[in-house]
């Protein structure tokens, strides 16, 4: 997105609130995100109430933007660092808003991307991430594995339910999977159709490490995703296996529209429905 088309933008409350608007509602057609009837009617208060289920709603109800107490410009500014990758701390002092804003604001947002990823919506449900955007404290989740599965000019990041660290261990001691560590990270050599299993390690993993190998895994030599990647996963910072989970589904994301304008595609993720809400 252009400079001057951006500024345009954010210029006024309701010039953000039109913009995220087209996100939202297809023709500009409300229908009740509860139960989907269209027959809807207005209220003096500026909401909407369905005729069928009674549900009162406004432009943005169930959607994940919904659930920080941003106003549309604050979205858009925001939504910009996001797209630049901005540290929490900058984000926090362009935009005024507190870093535990912004940590939830920033968890709303990898929650929507999750929400847009091939397995998204079923880790959401199983561990009942929808929590987050209530503000809860964030699920116990154990240390994910994840698979890393290149496709043409494209990379996917499955989550491996049958897998966790201490299977991993095992492949390691028992079936001689290679392994390296970059900080907490742990990664490996090939694995059936994945170029890598990557995992957050509690420990487990680093009790087990070896000497320095010479030989380079095959995904230390890709010069796609993992040359993209690694910059940014040996600047990523945290002790939270979920936050670990959430940020390696937004590196899929962004190296799949990584020779795309990302601004406006971040803001139709924001504007979606949120997953298994009840």
């Amino acid at each position: 997105m252009k400079l001057n088309t951006y500024e345009h933008l954010i210029k006024s409350h309701n010039s953000a609130k039109k913009f995220l608007l087209k996100f939202c509602w297809k023709n500009h057609q409300r229908y009740c995100p509860r139960c989907s009837c269209r027959k809807v009617y207005s209220l003096e208060s500026g909401r909407r109430r369905c005729s069928k289920c009674g549900y009162t709603f406004h432009d943005f109800s169930r959607r994940f933007l919904n659930f920080a107490r941003l106003s549309p410009r604050q979205w858009l500014r925001f939504i910009k660092l996001f797209e630049l990758e901005v540290d929490p701390e900058m984000m926090s002092s362009q935009l005024n808003l507190s870093y535990n804003s912004i940590r939830k604001t920033l968890n709303i947002s990898r929650l929507s991307l999750l929400a847009g990823s091939l397995d998204g919506p079923l880790i959401i449900r199983n561990f009942n991430l929808v929590s987050l955007l209530r503000g809860e404290s964030s699920p116990a989740i154990p240390s994910p594995v994840l698979g890393i599965l290149p496709l043409q000019d494209k990379v996917y990041i499955d989550f491996l339910w049958d897998i966790d660290l201490e299977t991993l261990l095992h492949f390691k001691l028992n079936f001689h999977l290679q392994t390296r560590h970059m900080g907490r990270i742990v990664y490996t050599a090939p694995y059936k159709k994945y170029l890598s299993l990557v995992a957050w390690d509690d420990g487990l993993m680093a009790r087990h490490k070896k000497g320095k190998l010479s030989d380079k895994l095959p995904i230390e030599t890709d010069r796609w995703f993992w040359a993209y990647s690694k910059p940014k996963l040996e600047r990523f910072r945290t002790v939270n296996p979920l936050r670990f989970l959430l940020y390696l589904k937004e590196l899929e994301f962004r190296f799949n529209h990584r020779t795309l304008d990302m601004f406006p595609v971040l803001c139709a993720h924001l504007c979606e429905f949120v997953p298994d809400l009840e």
